[in-house]
């Protein structure tokens, strides 16, 4: 057993008796845990623990499951109680594995993922969590601004407001779908050829291009696909959905302010909780930033006013001292 907090072992006899071990799993950029665990007959199970903080979350999570389980696949909830929920494993292997392994069985992975997004936008709005709006976006970006721009960066944010608070209030007026909210590759495990989704328990109403813009960019996926391959994947997207002729606009005014945003997030967790890992994908992110500044001209003063010219290795650096700060 690797660090199981107390409280959960009871769940675990209960359900499985006395025979299991647990082994904790990577985290994500949440406080939960979460835990292999497997019975006196190998068979296997993950654990997700939700601490005290976050407990809400828990409940949210099992309403978005009964919203979506019908509209995709999804790991099996087994059991759940207050503080954890045990599911089905759906193994390690993640779509974003396999691009990096193989970028042809990768995009074609890809291609279903998208058929499995159209999908879930076709469930029931469980009310859980509030719709996106220009103001939430703007909330967003200030932790961009906090934590990459002034603190990892050292720059000024001087100026970035006006242009800032446009994106978000034009993003705010797309056309509105059921989002997950971090559909990504690391988000969809592949297990007998069939993807899972996992993480759900943010989805909320938000821009028709959000979730494909996360698929498409997140972490630097779209270095693999290239070019012409994230546009036929727009367009087959559009296809699916119907939509009209300015879904590439969109697309791009989306996939800007979500960059943005990931940014605060990548900056943050190393230097608030040493995470070093973070900053590796922070290149990728700033190559979505200019190929959004070259589609949308109309916001080319961010080339000006927002910091893209980054070092790896300077980040680093930052990014210990700050952490060192805090402890």
């Amino acid at each position: 057993m690797s660090s199981l907090p107390e409280d959960a072992a009871p769940f675990l006899t209960q359900w499985l008796g006395e025979r299991w071990t647990a082994r904790a799993l990577a985290g994500d950029a949440s406080v939960r845990a979460y835990y292999r665990v497997h019975d006196a007959d190998g068979r296997s199970y993950i654990l997700a623990y939700y601490p005290e903080e976050v407990r809400p979350q828990l409940r949210r999570f099992l309403g978005a499951y009964d919203a979506i389980r019908e509209h995709g696949s999804v790991p099996h909830v087994l059991h759940h109680c207050e503080i954890a929920v045990l599911q089905h494993d759906v193994g390690d292997r993640t779509l974003f594995d396999i691009l990096h392994e193989d970028r042809e069985e990768g995009v074609r992975l890809y291609r279903r993922a998208i058929e499995l997004l159209v999908a879930f936008q076709q469930a029931s709005e469980p009310n859980l969590n509030a719709a996106f709006t220009a103001e939430f976006f703007y909330g967003e970006l200030e932790m961009a601004r906090e934590f990459y721009v002034e603190q990892l960066m050292g720059a000024s944010a001087s100026g970035l407001e006006e242009l800032t608070k446009k994106l978000c209030e034009n993003v705010a007026s797309h056309p509105y779908v059921l989002c997950h909210r971090d559909f990504h590759g690391q988000n969809l495990h592949i297990a007998d050829d069939t993807i899972y989704l996992i993480d759900y328990q943010d989805l909320r109403q938000g821009p028709d291009t959000y979730d494909l813009a996360s698929l498409l960019r997140d972490r630097g996926v779209a270095r693999i696909l290239g070019d012409a391959t994230e546009l036929e994947m727009l367009a087959e997207y559009g296809a699916l959905t119907g939509a009209d002729e300015r879904i590439r606009a969109r697309y791009f005014e989306t996939l800007l302010q979500r960059s943005i945003k990931i940014l605060g997030t990548f900056s943050k967790q190393p230097i608030t909780r040493g995470r070093m890992h973070y900053l590796d994908f922070i290149p990728a992110t700033l190559d979505s930033i200019r190929r959004c500044l070259d589609e949308l001209p109309e916001y080319a003063a961010l080339r000006d006013r927002f910091p893209l010219d980054f070092s790896l290795e300077r980040a680093r650096d930052r990014a210990r001292e700050l952490n060192q700060s805090l402890s």
